[in-house]
């Protein structure tokens, strides 16, 4: 069926979003104020998936993508739309979330921006698929696992964007095969880079092999940047990126990052912002709301190395962080000394880990998930304020519906902008008791 839709806003995907007697439309490339022709096919009662055929009136807010493989790559959805209008949108998805899901009306404000909308991402993972001649080393298709290569990718932070063309011919030269969804050696590399300019590299392997540490030689002496290179391994099937432990394969096993005058040491494996310069603005406001410790206790959830807990025990709170991740259990211990900070950290699963409750302060940046099971505990006896940083609205919104019904008040609702030009919106909320 075709017809000719007005698109008035975003999907959390990053689609159009327009009405047709009754019916909700998504429309991948299509943006918001565009006038498009479209057609879909099937659906659900009352939405489907529609295919742009045409914009019949562009939007004033539609813009020419600066990325040829735009429309191909899944890695950027919003290229052709403003940035002011990117960040309007963000911001009506968190209001949209929380009232429609949750069922808590408040005013959300703008969304604080990054600053930098192109070369500000500091981690990428690639997969390496085998092509019918050599391997392909890119970024998946949308709704694909086909890989898009490109020459240069304009979000990258610059110097990530040369590894791509390093690894083809590194593998070239090594007769190194690739990932074809049942066999082959190298499946993904998975690169940080620090505002340090320090690289660090992982490959994820079927197998060990020799040669990969020759790859890993010649890596880092084509690029001085690079400071070392890991292998983790993993030979089965599934979606997941990273396998087991990773292990030096060249160089030094971790780099460093700074966020507002904080050092801290990071691994091939460690969970970190990507967007570090944006990520201050967050962790600032996170700081703002918290106010003075004055010697509080507080507990941070989902510590990861323990960025927000040595931020918080700066401000005069005692800080206990909890993290699934004991890799990064350590890293946070060493970030703690390195800093001459007295936080304590301890390895466990934040839903289930059974730890007394500090009652000033509670802060917890759990992934897309979210933390359902958490939420339900907190709501029975929680602290007199908790602090809830979200990388999905949707998750956000029904733990917010939790904590609401067992007493909390949202105080403050606050989208940032850590992903510009794709969809992702990350959020600051507070809960008072």
């Amino acid at each position: 069926m075709q017809a000719e839709v007005e698109i008035t806003g975003l999907g959390q995907a990053g689609e159009g979003v327009g009405r047709h007697e009754g019916l909700v439309l998504f429309v991948p490339g299509a943006v918001p104020g565009d006038r498009c022709l479209v057609e879909w096919e099937h659906g659900r009662k009352r939405m489907a998936r529609a295919r742009l055929l045409q914009v019949t009136q562009p939007s004033p807010d539609r813009v020419a993508p600066r990325c040829p493989a735009f429309g191909v790559c899944g890695g950027c959805q919003l290229q052709a739309i403003g940035y002011d209008r990117e960040l309007s949108e963000k911001r009506r998805i968190v209001e949209d979330a929380l009232r429609r899901i949750g069922h808590i009306d408040v005013r959300v404000p703008p969304t604080i921006g990054s600053g930098e909308a192109y070369g500000y991402r500091a981690k990428v993972s690639w997969p390496i698929r085998q092509g019918r001649e050599e391997p392909r080393i890119g970024l998946f298709a949308q709704e694909s696992h086909s890989v898009v290569e490109q020459d240069s990718c304009d979000v990258l932070a610059p110097p990530l964007r040369r590894l791509p063309e390093l690894l083809r011919q590194g593998m070239r030269d090594l007769s190194l095969t690739a990932w074809d969804g049942r066999s082959g050696l190298l499946r993904h590399a998975v690169a940080r880079r620090a505002r340090t300019g320090e690289v660090i590299l992982t490959l994820v392997a079927t197998a060990p092999e020799p040669r990969l540490a020759q790859l890993a030689e010649r890596l880092m002496a084509a690029m001085p940047e690079l400071r070392g290179v890991a292998l983790s391994l993993h030979d089965g099937q599934g979606n997941r990126v990273l396998g087991g432990p990773a292990q030096m394969l060249a160089g030094e096993g971790e780099i460093e990052e700074t966020i507002l005058g904080l050092r801290f040491r990071v691994g091939p494996t460690s969970f970190f912002q990507v967007h570090p310069a944006a990520a201050e603005r967050l962790f600032a406001t996170v700081l703002a709301w918290a106010g003075a410790g004055e010697g509080r206790e507080a507990l941070d959830l989902y510590t990861g190395v323990g960025v927000l807990a040595l931020l918080l025990q700066r401000a005069g709170y005692q800080v206990r962080g909890i993290e699934y991740d004991e890799e990064a259990v350590s890293f946070a211990r060493r970030n703690a000394q390195l800093n001459a900070l007295a936080a304590s950290f301890v390895p466990g699963d934040a839903q289930e880990a059974d730890m007394p409750v500090p009652r000033a302060l509670l802060t917890l940046d759990p992934p897309r998930g979210g933390a359902p099971r958490l939420a339900e505990r907190l709501a029975a006896d929680g602290p007199e304020r908790v602090i809830y940083v979200s990388c999905d609205p949707a998750t956000l919104a029904r733990d917010a519906a939790t904590l609401v019904a067992g007493g909390y008040s949202v105080g403050r609702v606050q989208p940032f902008d850590l992903f510009p030009r794709t969809a992702h919106v990350e959020t600051v909320a507070e809960f008072l008791r």
